[in-house]
């Protein structure tokens, strides 16, 4: 054998030999089920009969398992999927503007007025062109089912109508939305499905509907899917201000992106007597911002005191409708992981998997189609929609963990 073709044969076994030591780590390091906590009860046995995700292990694509490389790229999900939507605008109490995007799929006409109805928040600055939005409802409509996509205040190119703007703990517009979805279709079951901040929002709502802060005609939501909850913003806020680390870079990144929706809008907001642009524009991170935005128009005194009111651990000993969190240990974003408290409540659910990002989850080659958590959430809304109306009533629902 000639030297060259024994170092092509050395080269050609090296590189079969390192390729099959990352397949090795890939299958036995990257790929884990979801770790899953909950009280004994009829939710979790639902959970675990149909939806057969949670009991496989999540596959994130071989090339990026990465948390941040997850994060960044499932931005381009936005690219891959066409949406139309037909956007009803809502006048708030205070003269604010939300709207409902309706996602409008082939077939629409066809869809029974009692089919169930999936109602998405939105994450900070987002809004219904984001990708998860959009291949969520791409999925509800191959279900046979309705989607729609609250816009909040200022967002998705609304214009901002009173000097209000929306935060983690301010619910009054998800409640505005409900009454509309259910004031169309009085006999559809509504689910709903929130990430990031709009999981925030939502797990308040839940827990303030279960308490009877909100009184809503009909059953209000039915059940919920919240994806990428940080659950304890002060945790979160502490884990995104290291300097120079990757998260700090998602804190000054959003900050920014913050500041544009604020340039936006200055001009309603430059009528409220105690909001500074000048100080605004000088901010660099979150915190910066919602020391003096959000403390002020919501009164609060403190950031702090903001993301003790906003947090989720707080709320999920409340919630009364069957619920899933679904969050990855490797979120940039996450503060804390509520297993005491999910695993203290009957009608919640919380799977944790190792990888998956930031509202990311991606899978597959090529992982800019359906993510992973889109098909959990349908699995989950899917199976929650075979029991029985009664079983979703507002007042009664708690039955399904008992």
């Amino acid at each position: 054998m000639s030297a060259l073709a024994a170092s092509q044969l050395f080269l050609s076994a090296t590189v079969a030999g390192l390729a099959g030591i990352y397949v090795w780590y890939y299958l036995t390091a990257i790929c884990k089920r979801p770790a899953l906590y909950f009280m004994e009860g009829k939710l979790s046995n639902l959970v675990l009969q149909h939806c057969t995700l949670l009991r496989k292990q999540y596959r994130p694509p071989f090339w990026v398992w990465n948390s941040h490389a997850q994060t960044i790229l499932s931005a381009m999900r936005s690219l891959t999927c066409q949406a139309k939507y037909d956007r009803q605008p809502i006048i708030t109490q205070d003269g604010g503007t939300v709207a409902l995007d309706w996602f409008q799929p082939r077939g629409l006409d066809k869809i029974p007025s009692d089919a169930p109805i999936v109602l998405i928040l939105h994450g900070l600055t987002g809004g219904s062109g984001e990708g998860y939005c959009k291949w969520m409802c791409s999925c509800v409509a191959a279900k046979g089912w309705r989607s729609v996509v609250l816009n909040y205040r200022g967002c998705a190119g609304l214009e901002l109508t009173s000097p209000t703007l929306y935060c983690a703990s301010f619910t009054d517009d998800v409640h505005l939305a409900v009454e509309e979805v259910h004031h169309q279709f009085p006999n559809a079951r509504l689910f709903a499905a929130g990430y990031s901040l709009g999981s925030l929002i939502l797990c308040k709502y839940l827990a303030e509907a279960a308490n009877g802060t909100w009184k809503v005609k009909g059953i209000g939501i039915s059940s919920a899917v919240m994806v990428s909850n940080p659950f304890c913003m002060h945790r979160s806020r502490v884990r995104v201000s290291r300097p120079w680390s990757v998260e700090w870079l998602y804190n000054v990144g959003l900050a920014h992106r913050i500041k544009q929706y604020i340039v936006e809008h200055n001009l309603p907001l430059s009528k409220h007597a105690e909001i500074d642009l000048k100080s605004i524009a000088e901010s660099r991170t979150i915190e910066h911002l919602d020391e003096r935005v959000v403390c002020k128009l919501f009164g609060f005194e403190t950031a702090e005191d903001y993301y003790t009111a906003a947090s989720s651990m707080q709320f999920i000993p409340q919630i009364q409708m069957p619920s899933l969190f679904l969050i990855a240990e490797d979120d940039p974003f996450l503060g804390h992981l509520p297993i005491r408290e999910c695993k203290s409540n009957k009608d919640t659910v919380l799977a944790v998997t190792s990888r998956g990002g930031h509202v990311a989850f991606l899978q597959g080659l090529w992982p800019f189609g359906t993510a992973w958590m889109d098909q959990v959430a349908m699995q989950f809304f899917s199976a929650c929609s075979e029991l029985p109306q009664s079983s979703f009533d507002a007042t009664s629902c708690s039955e399904l963990g008992s």
